[in-house]
């Protein structure tokens, strides 16, 4: 069973990058059609990001090193998904910003009887707010987790894991319908780790499978990762699954744009099944990317030992952050 501590992981895999900004191009006039690119990373051990190019930077509250992994901007709000640490305490603390204000999820989620260890993700619903993550409870010397979603800071249970929680968790709403990745083993569980998704609090498995997200094409709900180690989706509305061969860790994203389906395997993005822009031949790959009226946005992180991130618009590189400056996370992008 693959037991992953979410609060280590997370700080782990999240506060070993940093970010400054150098500026490559004056303006991103690379697009027919005018567009305000968002993109959320660090800056000087910092969380912030950038609005066409412009840094805004995030207040901490005190806690040390945040980074800024998702954004999201519905109607002129500027919503980011971050985390920190309390290193007096060793902890990981999951962080938000509407606006630039800044609330601890840590503090803010958890309750006397479970403590808030990590936010995954988040999806913006109208004005309705919702949070995935997982919370432990401390028994004597064990740690008991459990998956959550919040929806305006109302805790929902979805699973009971026990002594590990299994995976980071995506959400998304669709059709008033709440759909997240997860697992359904847990501590005791003879059988090992049962992959799949979870859709309003039922199980549904996909055998053999890692799911990494969730992506909505109007009525239809698409999940994504691998199968049997190669790349893979499943349309689970009409519960048919295509896979697509190529050497990757699988599909890390999955944007629809114009009637066409783009996917990302970290290495490469393919368009309607077909391979449409090679990624970088050395390490690093693909970090996020979105895809607005046929034009490609794309952060990239390129390097051994070391690496530098790159926005990309249409192949045109916009924005470049050495490593020790910064790196960029998430980009979001919103027609004018």
């Amino acid at each position: 069973m693959k037991k992953v501590l979410l609060a280590c992981i997370l700080l782990c895999s999240l506060l070993q990058t940093s970010c400054s900004s150098d500026l490559v191009s004056e303006s991103l006039t690379t697009t027919i059609q005018p567009v305000d690119v968002y993109v959320a990373g660090q800056k000087d051990n910092q969380a912030c990001y950038w609005k066409n190019n412009q840094p805004v930077l995030l207040e901490s509250g005190g806690i040390d090193g945040p980074v800024a992994n998702k954004i999201v901007v519905v109607n002129d709000d500027v919503y980011v998904l971050g985390i920190g640490a309390n290193t007096n305490l060793l902890q990981a603390v999951p962080m938000f910003w509407k606006n630039g204000v800044l609330t601890n999820l840590r503090t803010s989620l958890s309750t006397d009887a479970e403590q808030v260890t990590s936010i995954t993700d988040f999806e913006i619903v109208g004005n309705d707010v919702y949070f995935v993550g997982y919370t432990k409870k401390t028994i004597i010397d064990f740690e008991d987790y459990s998956l959550y979603y919040w929806k305006n800071n109302v805790p929902t249970l979805v699973h009971h894991y026990g002594g590990y929680a299994q995976n980071q968790a995506k959400i998304k709403i669709a059709n008033n319908n709440v759909y997240i990745t997860g697992t359904n083993s847990d501590n005791v569980n003879t059988t090992g780790q049962i992959d799949g998704y979870y859709a309003n609090g039922v199980f549904n498995e996909i055998p053999n499978s890692i799911l990494n997200g969730i992506a909505v094409n109007n009525n239809d709900i698409y999940v994504y990762g691998t199968l049997d180690g190669t790349n893979y989706y499943k349309n689970i509305t009409t519960n048919s699954g295509t896979t697509i061969s190529s050497a990757s860790n699988g599909i890390s994203n999955i944007v629809f744009d114009n009637g066409n389906l783009y996917l990302s395997d970290a290495g490469n993005i393919f368009k309607n099944g077909i391979l449409y822009q090679e990624g970088p031949t050395n390490t690093g790959g693909i970090k996020d990317f979105t895809v607005l009226n046929d034009n490609l946005y794309k952060i990239t992180h390129i390097g051994i030992d070391s690496f530098i991130s790159y926005l990309t618009i249409n192949g045109v590189q916009t924005m470049e952050l050495p490593n020790g400056d910064g790196s960029f996370q998430s980009v979001f992008v919103v027609q004018n």
